[in-house]
């Protein structure tokens, strides 16, 4: 080997040796730092900790030693068991390698460098008697001692690092409610140290912050940056060279924060540097959001406040802050109108104690816009026990010339005026108590010529005119006349708890009648994959409806008349009565849609005298449950109660579907029905070829999508029939058929056909002529496109209910078996239906689930909400589709058994 290649070995050897190393080493000490860990959270956290895997590295960190926890979540118990506190995708922990080569070995501290989050999502909650779910640290017994294997955990900690997170803080105590998303940060300083200054920048894409109902701040950007001197024996944070920014507003901070336990100590102050009106202009929502940084704004603002006293479950600091804007203007370069003579006078103060003690006070709000000027003021008291609020708002609005001061997101067409001058002075407990004569509302807000196009609305709105009329009981809509897509409305009637409504969000109540010349429900359907007609949530109305043309589906009707109710999600009709199909319809019953994923429905239908054909093509439920329609012509009458789910395009889910009924006919004709087409071939019956049925009545029952008829008599084309039997959403037919055949509509073809049937079962002989009817035992399976024909044939009898009474007798001896393998095969088809059905309605929930997550976009608070929704979703689901495999097997087994035990009672074998 040549020199030089020896001294590139001599070199490189070592390396790789450090190399193999550096890359084995964490494998050795993996399992035991895990444990270390887990025994450190056992012994000091009162929650569920878990994680799907761990990691160690020195490549990373070199030459310290990266712990990663995968998927790290924190769940709470007791109290707040199954909530998730928190989630993390990465926790990496940077440990000092020689650290843990000495606790490994010798039992020496654990030394934490440094803390890096990625991903972590946050719910921090605090119930109205003050308990929080972050409370989780377990406190050592009084006498506790170490334990004996016990080994230190040191934190010299010099970097904290956040990526990515998302944290929601929800006191349900103080009523406050604060969301970040998008939140990045990052602390450095020497944590060993007992005195260390901390320097930090963070920031965040989202915030929102709202205090006893009221919106503070609204998918605000936020960006901090300064010093922190810590006093860590002390837990005194005082703040130095800090500065806040909200979107384009600074606030420079000073002050201190101290920690005792679960109470703060706060003492902080706060004022924006700037007098520039643009800078808190930023944080209204509408105007950041497009092309803030070309928006020209003049006037001046003064912001300060502070925070002092001690915040914690029992606790609540004193607080202040002012607000003012000066004679102040803003416009988009690209539009004609400017907003001015802005002026915005607002404060916040509480003297501590409690949050109830707030006092919020809007002195003067102003704002010409084009030529009308809008004035507002407004006081609120005890915001969190019993609002007490005293608002006025004076002003008109001509809405075409707000699009040309402001830019509306999703906004075409915009027109019309609204003119307000109302009042309002109560507390909500006067309105719960109906205490009418403690409050005070008077005033109108009227809208002129409103029309309203855009990507926001389904359909374009339009309203020539509507007046609303405030008062203490109850406000009264005097009038309203508009559109909605091709759909006009007239309605009056009054609310009764508008303010209440408003101010605290109860169920808004009221009553109206409303009339309309064309209404298309279609145009109300709300899109995506379920396409449901949702009924909006707070909402307890009464209607008075009358429409001349009513459109649902492929439905037209005239002169439509209902009472409607719409509560809790549901809207229930009463007296619904209705033109249509060459007859009429009268419908009472509910629809609700308390779940939006599967919304119900239970109803009593009557149709009088309604064309079939047109009945047919128009509801999927007669084309499912009655297939036979197809092949008829006529009108017919029904009376039915049925129940079950709706699903796409408001179709009843049919294998859900559940109810009784009578039908009842005139004359009605069947043309080219298989079942009778083939029977007729089979018996050489011209008369069931094309036959024409005088007046029948039948009732019949659904049971999850099964419609079984009872036994009716009717004349079938001259021939008297008795049928009953059932058929399924798989269009599969069990019908039996007891014909008294007249020996005068025996032709020579029939009698050689009835004669051979005769002869194949066993009775040869048969003396046809000696007969007055010839009793026929029909047995209908298959489908309805492909059907199969069973035909027996009793002994020849003088009378009619002789020869049905024999043929009775010899049909259930013989079809004991059929029966038994009949229901074997239904058993079987329940089985297959109830498993799609489970299979569809598990995917549906599923996929709404996934949907409901994807709705919730970035924002962090919806986005827990929509995951708890979605996970309660999916197990409804699991649990759904379980019990509609399990019900259908029963119910598949129970009706195989009953076949069984009906066969034995007629001395079948099957």
């Amino acid at each position: 080997m040549k020199r030089s290649a020896r001294i590139t070995v001599a070199v490189l050897a070592p390396i790789g040796v450090v190399l193999v190393l550096l890359a084995v080493l964490p494998f050795l000490f993996r399992d035991r730092i895990a444990q270390r860990v887990q025994q450190e959270v056992n012994d000091n956290v009162n929650a569920r900790v878990a994680w799907r895997g761990v990691g160690l590295s020195f490549f990373r960190h070199f030459p310290n030693l990266s712990l990663t926890l995968d998927d790290l979540s924190a769940a709470g118990v007791g109290r707040f068991e199954g909530d998730t506190l928190a989630a993390v995708s990465h926790l990496r922990v940077v440990l000092d390698v020689t650290s843990v080569v000495g606790n490994v070995l010798g039992g020496t501290p654990l030394v934490v460098r440094a803390i890096e989050l990625d991903q972590p999502r946050v719910h921090l909650l605090a119930l109205e008697d003050g308990t929080a779910n972050w409370n989780i640290t377990k406190t050592p017994p009084a006498a506790s001692q170490p334990k004996a294997n016990a080994k230190p955990l040191a934190v010299s900690l010099r970097r904290f690092q956040i990526t990515g997170g998302a944290i929601v803080f929800d006191d349900r105590h103080t009523r406050l409610l604060a969301s970040l998303a998008g939140y990045d940060q990052t602390l450095s300083g020497d944590l060993s140290q007992s005195r260390v200054t901390i320097q930090t920048t963070a920031t965040v894409d989202s915030a929102t912050v709202v205090f006893a109902g009221i919106p503070y701040l609204e998918h605000v950007k936020i960006g901090l940056t300064g010093n922190v001197d810590a006093d860590l024996p002390g837990k005194t944070y005082t703040l130095a060279n800090t500065q806040l920014r909200l979107n384009d507003l600074a606030v420079a901070a000073s002050g201190s924060v101290k920690s005792a336990g679960s109470v703060l100590a706060l003492d902080l102050a706060f004022k924006a540097p700037s007098s520039d009106f643009k800078s808190i202009l930023s944080l209204v929502p509408g105007v950041y959001a497009h092309d803030f940084d070309k928006v020209q704004a003049s006037g001046t603002i003064a912001l300060d406040g502070w925070v002092k006293g001690l915040y914690g479950p029992t606790s609540f600091p004193a607080f202040a802050l002012t607000t003012r804007v000066n004679d102040a203007a803003f416009k988009y370069a690209d539009l004609p109108l400017p907003a001015r003579s802005i002026a915005v006078d607002l404060s916040l103060s509480n003297p501590g104690g409690s949050a109830d003690s707030t006092i919020v006070k809007l002195d003067r709000f102003h704002v010409v816009l084009g030529a009308n000027p809008v004035d507002a003021s407004m006081v609120l008291r005890t915001p969190v026990s019993d609002p007490d609020i005293d608002a006025r708002l004076t002003g008109r609005v001509d809405l075409a010339d707000l699009r040309r001061t402001v830019k509306l997101q999703g906004v075409d067409q915009l027109a019309g005026t609204v003119a307000a001058n109302a009042a309002v002075r109560t507390r909500v407990s006067f309105l719960e108590k109906k205490q009418y004569d403690k409050v005070a509302a008077n005033g109108t807000v009227d809208v002129t010529g409103l029309t309203v196009k855009g990507a926001a609305l389904p359909r374009p709105l339009a309203v020539q005119q509507a007046s609303l009329a405030l008062a203490p009981e109850r406000a009264q809509l005097k009038s309203f006349t508009g559109t909605v897509g091709s759909s006009d409305l007239q309605a009056s009637g009054t609310l009764d708890n508008l303010i209440a409504f408003a101010l605290h969000g109860d169920t808004l109540r009221g009553s109206a009648s409303v009339t309309s010349k064309h209404f298309d429900l279609n145009e109300w359907r709300s899109g995506g994959d379920m396409d449901v007609i949702p009924v909006p949530p707070k909402i307890d109305v009464s209607l008075d409806a009358t429409v001349g043309q009513l459109l649902y589906g492929k439905l037209t009707m005239m002169n439509a008349r209902a009472k409607l109710r719409i509560a809790n999600q549901r809207a229930t009709l009463e007296q619904f009565q209705t033109n249509t199909l060459g007859g009429q319809i009268a419908v009472t019953g509910f629809y609700e849609t308390t779940r939006p994923t599967k919304p119900t429905f239970d109803a009593s239908v009557k149709l009088t005298k309604v064309d079939i054909p047109s009945a047919f093509q128009t509801f999927a439920t007669i084309q499912m449950l009655a297939p036979v329609a197809k092949y008829a012509s006529g009108t017919a009458s029904t009376d039915v109660r049925v129940s079950g789910a709706l699903g796409k395009n408001m179709t009843p889910v049919f294998p859900s579907l559940n109810g009784a009924g009578t039908l009842e006919t005139s004359e009605l004709a069947l043309r080219d029905f298989p079942a009778l087409s083939k029977l007729a071939g089979a018996t050489k019956l011209d008369v069931l070829n094309n036959p024409t049925f005088q007046a029948l009545k039948a009732a019949f029952r659904i049971d999850n999508g099964r419609l079984t008829v009872q036994p009716f008599d009717v004349k079938l084309g001259g021939i008297a029939a008795t049928i009953a039997g059932s058929n399924g959403l798989d269009q599969s037919l069990q019908y039996t058929m007891n014909l008294r055949v007249p020996r005068s509509v025996l032709g020579s073809g029939a009698s050689q056909a009835i004669a051979g049937l005769a002869s194949q079962a066993g009775k040869a002989g048969l003396d046809l002529g000696a007969a007055a009817e010839i009793p026929l035992a029909i047995q209908l399976g298959g489908t309805v496109t492909s059907p199969t024909v069973q035909v027996g044939v009793g002994n020849a009898a003088s009378s009619a209910v002789a020869a049905a009474q024999q043929a009775v007798t010899q049909q259930a001896s013989a079809a004991a078996a059929q029966v038994v393998a009949e229901a074997e095969q239904r058993a079987q088809v329940i089985k297959q239906s109830a498993q799609a059905l489970a299979d569809t309605v598990k995917q549906t929930g599923y996929r709404q689930a996934d949907s409901l997550t994807a709705k919730a976009g970035d924002n962090p608070l919806l986005q827990l909400g929509a995951k708890a929704a979605a996970d309660k979703l999916r197990r409804q689901s699991d649990d759904k589709a379980a019990a509609i495999v399990r019900d259908a097997n029963a119910r598949a087994d129970s009706l195989v058994a009953s076949a069984r035990a009906q066969a034995a009672r007629v001395g079948a074998k099957p």
